[in-house]
């Protein structure tokens, strides 16, 4: 039987527990524009002892930093504007910028402008407002998951803010290379997941831990996917790839165990739990996640599910109970 990305995604689907951060991010989508600024000036700012803070690396800021210093130069009035078109999504020249940066580099865009704000550099929200029900609900909501979990649905809260650059023709601008993630201190590479022993498995976690991503790629079929948390499949070597340079950059992936069950036609599926740690969030705190394989006959990665965990007691959950 012919191995399809639907039946793909459907691979130990009954382990899995409903996580609590689409709920979340569908609350921030009903705001309004004005009440959705103002979450995310709570959340960067007021909440820090509640909600984990995203420090961006220099490097990713510098791409942010020309749209930033304009911003700077504008009156209040003009920069209110500019953060309720970018919320909004409208058609300008900073929205445009704006959509072409990568999903990090708008994160680190939205905490380098509420820095500002709180310095003085840039309006923040008016002296006087009274937060809604909706943005106390969405920040009550967000405050109950963990560190991880809250890191997410910020970025998600960022991802689709800006003018939506994909379906512009090929003379508009391009966006800006990824910078390189420069490592502090080795990467993990001796990895040992009790109950697998999958050479593709093994190899995948050894490469993305090294940001050796030719290396990761080679291990997919040429029409393989991989489905990052909340997201469709990005199918195909090359949209792979380019995934893998702008957003999984400085990953330190720690699988704890796994199960593989060896399918009639020689493919395998596999479920692998454990920890990731980006350099988003510093050694201290690490995201839990699941992956979950599909191996095909010859050894290759057909496809890998990447979830992110409603608890860490689910990372016993291997399989239906």
């Amino acid at each position: 039987m012919a191995l399809t990305i639907e039946s793909a995604q459907n691979i130990f689907s009954n382990t899995q527990i409903p996580s609590p951060i689409p709920a979340t991010i569908a609350l921030f989508d009903q705001l309004s524009i004005d009440d959705q600024l103002a979450y995310l000036w709570y959340a960067y700012t007021e909440m820090g002892k509640t909600i984990t803070p995203a420090a961006p690396g220099a490097a990713r800021l510098q791409l942010a930093e020309s749209l930033l210093n304009q911003i700077k130069q504008m009156s209040p009035d003009e920069q209110t504007k500019v953060m309720r078109d970018l919320a909004s999504r409208a058609d300008t020249p900073i929205s445009r910028s704006y959509g072409f940066f990568s999903v990090n580099t708008k994160l680190a865009f939205w905490f380098e402008l509420s820095e500002l704000m709180v310095k003085g550099f840039v309006v923040p929200i008016p002296i006087g407002y009274q937060m809604s029900p909706g943005v106390q609900m969405v920040l009550e909501a967000t405050k109950k998951l963990d560190a991880g979990q809250q890191i997410t649905v910020l970025r998600n809260t960022v991802v689709d803010m800006g003018f939506d650059t994909s379906e512009l023709g090929p003379s508009s601008s391009k966006a800006a290379p990824e910078p390189a993630f420069a490592r502090t201190s080795a990467p993990i590479t001796s990895i040992k997941i009790d109950g697998v022993t999958e050479p593709a498995v093994l190899g995948y976690i050894q490469a993305m831990n090294s940001d050796n991503f030719d290396a990761a790629i080679d291990l997919f079929t040429d029409d393989g996917a991989l489905q990052p948390p909340f997201q469709k499949p990005i199918v195909g070597r090359e949209a792979i790839a380019k995934y893998m340079r702008e957003e999984a950059q400085g990953l330190n992936m720690m699988p704890k165990q796994g199960i593989c069950d060896v399918q009639s036609d020689g493919s395998k599926q596999l479920k692998v739990t454990g920890v990731v740690q980006t350099p988003w969030f510093g050694v201290t705190v690490g995201m839990n996640i699941s992956w979950r394989f599909l191996i095909n006959p010859q050894g290759k990665i057909f496809f890998v599910a990447i979830d992110m965990l409603a608890s860490p007691q689910e990372l016993m959950n291997l399989r239906p109970v």
